[in-house]
């Protein structure tokens, strides 16, 4: 069973925590924040990172919502990437709360209520501790990803921020399918929503996405995790045909999207108050099988994306874990650069690049308890360094930050409760193990922001 904190002893916690600091003092490096995804008392601990990117807890916050707790695939309760994020100038920090009322009780079953979604905003404190801000449905049922930008400014005044949620849906009783749905921002917090469209997982049918009974056999064999993670209609929705990431392009003039049922990437145009438009859609050829997860673009501009399965014709399957790269144009097409570059590894979900001049990229194979390392070239070219550049159990969501010509690489390791840390070695990729954050609920916790 997933251990959980209850608001009376994160409230506790936080303040001996906060006793500990020294009054007036104020850091000169970072912070490192990790959503505990805790049932019905969601919570963000904050981790203060020195100059040499070690990492040690200095509060817990309530989300003043409720997590998911233990769903879908064990050490994935969310199924998705990027679940929390910081704005630009680490001003303001967002976390998504799913509001499940009930967890997986280890026998398939799972709840089945209509929940609407929440988003919690906090504002950032000059020495990275967390005030609460706002807290405002989602839009949608089960939000499991965020991604932020900045407004654009006019006359020389920044305006608000521009905030967009994944919610994954629901059972299809409660009429609320997958959708994202955009927010302004104010400079305190407040969030007001602004927009919305459809994502579409496809129809329950097709090779590994039809939550067939010997599908649901081989996936609960490879993960461990309960035959119903591939029941279609529920709350949380199926984690191989759920959405699982949404995330700005660097420009900031669309929004992509990956689904996993349907093996697709939207890309949503976004106009200058914010709204998006009609998505142009690329699937991946052959059968449609859940495979595009978490992505993330480059210094140029490429789209460098994670595939769960790889180019396995059907689910599930171990060890085939692989990035493809893609341009996208002005019209939301993508072509492609490198494809199914694999890593060896089970459930390749997370990826983050190197901050400095983003040259090695790192993917969390979630399955398989490691972290593999590529190389990125400038034209988007993903090459394979190590397929177990370091060991971590259960990774999921991947953060980064720099000091000092110094990369740190971040990592919610769910299946120990702790926040992996490393130095990255800007000359060849690899990894050094740095002091980890330590304290988050097994195995339920999800969701990683780092400056």
């Amino acid at each position: 069973m997933p251990k959980t904190i209850s608001r009376k002893a994160i409230q506790f916690m936080a303040g001996i925590l906060l006793c500990l600091l020294p009054a007036g003092v104020a850091w000169a490096d970072g912070a490192v924040y990790a959503m505990t995804n805790a049932l019905g008392a969601n919570a963000v601990m904050v981790y203060h990172r020195a100059a040499n990117g070690n990492l040690s807890l200095v509060q817990i916050i309530a989300t003043g919502g409720g997590g998911s707790g233990l769903q879908l695939a064990g050490v994935d309760s969310l199924g998705s990437a990027g679940s929390v994020q910081l704005d630009r100038g680490h001003h303001l920090l967002f976390v998504v709360n799913t509001e499940s009322a009930a967890a997986n009780n280890g026998q398939g079953s799972y709840n089945q209520d209509c929940s609407t979604g929440t988003i919690t905003s906090f504002l950032v404190g000059t020495n990275g501790t967390l005030t609460f801000a706002a807290r405002v449905p989602s839009g949608g049922m089960f939000p499991n990803s965020l991604t932020v930008k900045a407004a654009s400014t006019q006359n020389g005044t920044a305006g608000g921020d521009l905030l967009y949620v994944l919610n994954a849906g629901g059972p299809g009783s409660c009429n609320v399918g997958p959708n994202i749905t955009g927010f302004q921002v104010s400079k305190s917090g407040t969030m007001t929503p602004i927009s919305s469209s459809p994502v579409n997982p496809g129809l329950p049918s097709g090779s590994g996405e039809d939550c067939s009974a010997a599908s649901a056999a081989g996936y609960q064999a490879l993960t461990g995790a309960p035959a119903a993670d591939f029941a279609c209609g529920l709350n949380p929705p199926s984690f191989p045909r759920s959405p699982a990431q949404i995330r700005f392009t660097p420009a900031g003039s669309q929004l992509v999207v990956t689904v996993k049922g349907t093996n697709s990437i939207y890309v949503f145009p976004i106009d200058d108050d914010g709204r998006v438009g009609y998505p142009t859609v690329t699937q991946a050829p052959g059968p449609a099988i859940p495979t595009y997860f978490g992505f993330a673009f480059d210094a140029g501009g490429h789209l460098v994306v994670t595939e769960l399965f790889g180019s396995a014709t059907s689910i599930p399957a171990g060890g085939v874990g692989a990035v493809s790269s893609f341009s996208v144009g002005k019209d939301g097409s993508l072509l492609g650069i490198s494809t199914h570059v694999e890593d060896g590894g089970t459930a390749a979900s997370f990826i983050a690049l190197e901050p400095i001049d983003g040259t090695f990229a790192y993917v969390g194979n979630n399955l398989s308890a490691s972290i593999s390392s590529y190389s990125v070239a400038t034209d988007g070219t993903v090459t394979l360094v190590n397929g177990s550049a370091a060991a971590a159990s259960g990774p999921n969501d991947l953060a980064t930050a720099s000091e000092g010509g110094l990369s740190f690489l971040y990592v919610v390791e769910a299946g120990s409760g702790t926040v992996g840390a490393y130095q990255i070695n800007l000359a060849d990729g690899s990894l050094t193990a740095l002091t980890a954050g330590t304290g988050l609920p097994t195995p339920a916790a999800q969701g990683l922001a780092a400056y």
